[in-house]
């Protein structure tokens, strides 16, 4: 690897190309970078450009005035029936559906460190078993990844073209192999390094070295999110793009510069309607359209496919590596390890330093919008409620404050629970709906006074029919 990291030192990093490439200073020759649209659109630029001047011999030279006049016709018809290919519509929605696929493809890729975080710290112990255990658990989950990548990813399929190679590079032990080989189903085995595991950390909870069941519930969660992620890679490549829908996209616009072949060349030909006002020999604006164009639907066809093995797909293989070694530092050289506490620099309030040549760039602090108003803070405020909250619009409806008090009395003549009635009579507040008190004392003497009249005409009605029955007695 470090071979290849210095035969490139003389190459500009292709990041940095993308900084600086808007600068236009000369220093950058876009044409030869990685990933350029010049790269990627140069051969079907000249194959239309060829094409373009046979045609303009062809119309210029070999052909006598009448038909000429036909091919001018011809020309005009073609120009005029070209907007009926929708192309912007089309690449547009087409990449927006490809950019959105390479970025859950990116999101999902399966790094490492939050889950190694998790088994670093939560497995404690110094002995070689504990040491052993975390290692491995590393260990099956960087192998879980290159199962599932070798599946969907090219060049990590020419890295592992099978297990042996695998068991070659280390992530895999020939007993483990055995383990897997003894698993007779027809399905992928992605799950099985996932299942050790799981196995593992119960394993290591049951031996106290995880401290309690909090802990290792966070540890496997971690876990079941790792494995979620690759199995969304899985569910992507299981699921591709339909196929006739990069196909329709690519042919309607290799078709329409086909057309404008024909349509976009400048026409001589004398008493006819579409004569150019101007005859060029090179049609720059249509040249241009194919650039953006091209370059459009190339952006499209270079993230279809991010797991590949072009410029700019993805690097599985460096992912690989850094998930491995990154994970088994934490795991064993670098666990439970932390620096000697001292106190720092900043606790006398010490602004941060800044290189000589940071120091001239300017700072431009964060300030609200509405902080730089030309408001005198230092007046005096009289606070005053809203007239809103009383009187009502000109038009006559109530404002939003009045409907809502309404509201609320309208809720507070309803029937009243006993138990809030003692409740309010003890303790004098309520948290009914969260209402002002004096609503509430208002709507519950109401209440109270309309079951004083019921319980009296009650009353009065029982002593009638005493009286009654007394007389007829």
């Amino acid at each position: 690897m470090f071979e290849v990291l210095s035969k490139q030192k003389d190459k500009k990093p292709y990041r940095l190309v993308c900084i600086s490439i808007v600068s236009w200073d000369g220093e950058t020759d876009s044409t030869k970078e990685i990933g350029s649209v010049w790269k990627s659109i140069i051969h079907e630029l000249a194959a239309w450009t060829i094409v373009y001047y046979i045609v303009f011999v062809v119309y210029r030279v070999l052909l006598d005035n009448d038909k000429q006049k036909v091919f001018a016709a011809f020309a005009q018809d073609c120009n005029e029936r070209l907007d009926y290919i929708p192309l912007t519509f089309m690449l547009g929605f087409f990449v927006t559906i490809v950019v959105d696929r390479w970025k859950n493809i990116f999101a999902n890729i399966g790094f490492i460190d939050n889950v190694a975080f998790y088994i670093a710290s939560y497995i404690r112990g110094h002995d070689e078993e504990s040491k052993i255990v975390r290692r491995n658990i590393m260990r099956y989950l960087c192998l879980t990844q290159i199962l599932v990548l070798r599946d969907i990813s090219l060049p990590v399929r020419k890295r592992f073209p099978n297990l042996e190679a695998v068991i070659d590079a280390g992530f895999l032990q020939p007993h483990e192999k055995r383990m897997l080989d003894n698993i007779s189903n027809d399905f992928t085995k992605y799950w099985v390094p996932i299942n050790w595991v799981f196995n593992l950390c119960y394993e290591m909870r049951a031996k106290n070295k995880v401290l309690n069941d909090v802990l290792l519930n966070g540890m496997l969660l971690e876990v079941k999110n790792y494995r979620s992620e690759l199995q969304t890679l899985c569910n992507t490549d299981w699921v591709p793009v339909p196929l006739a829908y990069p196909q329709v996209v690519f042919l309607a616009v290799r078709v329409y510069f086909l057309i404008c072949v024909v349509s976009r060349q400048y026409i001589i030909t004398d008493n006819v309607e579409n004569k150019s006002l101007i005859d060029l020999y090179i049609p720059f604006m249509t040249m241009l359209q194919l650039v953006f164009y091209m370059g459009w639907l190339k952006v499209a066809e270079a993230l279809l496919n991010p797991l590949g093995d072009d410029d700019d797909d993805f690097e599985c293989n460096y992912i690989i590596d850094r998930n491995i070694t990154i994970s088994l530092l934490m795991a064993d050289q670098c666990n439970d390890e932390m620096p000697i506490q001292m106190p720092d620099l900043f606790r006398t309030g010490e602004t941060p330093l800044y290189s000589e040549e940071a120091a001239k760039m300017p700072v431009k602090p964060l300030i609200g919008s509405a902080a730089l108003s030309s408001i005198d803070e230092e007046e005096k405020v009289l606070m005053v409620p809203h007239p809103s909250s009383r009187n009502p619009t000109p038009d006559g409806s109530p404002q939003m404050r009045q409907r809502f008090t309404d509201k609320l009395e309208a809720e507070l003549n309803r029937e009243i629970p006993m138990s809030l009635q003692n409740a309010t009579l003890e303790s004098g507040r309520t948290n009914f709906l969260d209402v002002p008190r004096r609503l509430w004392n208002n709507a519950f003497t109401k209440k109270q006074r309309s079951n004083s009249q019921h319980n009296l005409e009650k009353v009065d009605v029982e002593e009638t029919d005493v009286s009654n029955s007394k007389t007829i007695g």
